[in-house]
């Protein structure tokens, strides 16, 4: 069961609903009610190898979705890469000003000239 490839989980879950079927016409067959055939182990075990096996098919099928949207989105990056023009980014861009040490050194000069008017 740790497979981790759809076909062979899609193989087991028919497998497992031939035998459920197979176990529940033995069953019948046999004369038992539907109340025991609900509470039967093997039946109790066949129905929840079928959900294990659905909930691994989703999740496989959710695993490749995401590694293709993964290779899709590396794809675009290497594309944009490629358009992107390869050059020299320091000289094409100036740095940014700081107008921050200009304010601070505005208002420690009006500081300075009303102490001196005071």
């Amino acid at each position: 069961m740790g497979s981790n490839e759809k076909q062979i989980r899609q193989a087991q879950q028919q497998r497992f609903v031939r035998k459920l079927a197979e176990r529940k016409a033995a069953l019948i067959e046999q004369g038992v009610a539907k109340e025991k055939i609900r509470k039967d182990r093997v039946i109790k075990r066949l129905l929840s190898d079928i959900k294990r096996s659905s909930q691994a098919i989703v999740s496989i099928e959710a695993r490749a979705k995401t590694i293709e949207q993964a290779k899709l989105q590396r794809q675009e990056r290497a594309a944009q890469a490629a358009a992107a023009p390869k050059g020299k980014k320091g000289k094409a861009e100036a740095p940014p000003v700081k107008e921050g040490k200009k304010e601070k050194k505005e208002k420690k000069e009006k500081k300075e000239k009303k102490e001196a008017e005071a």
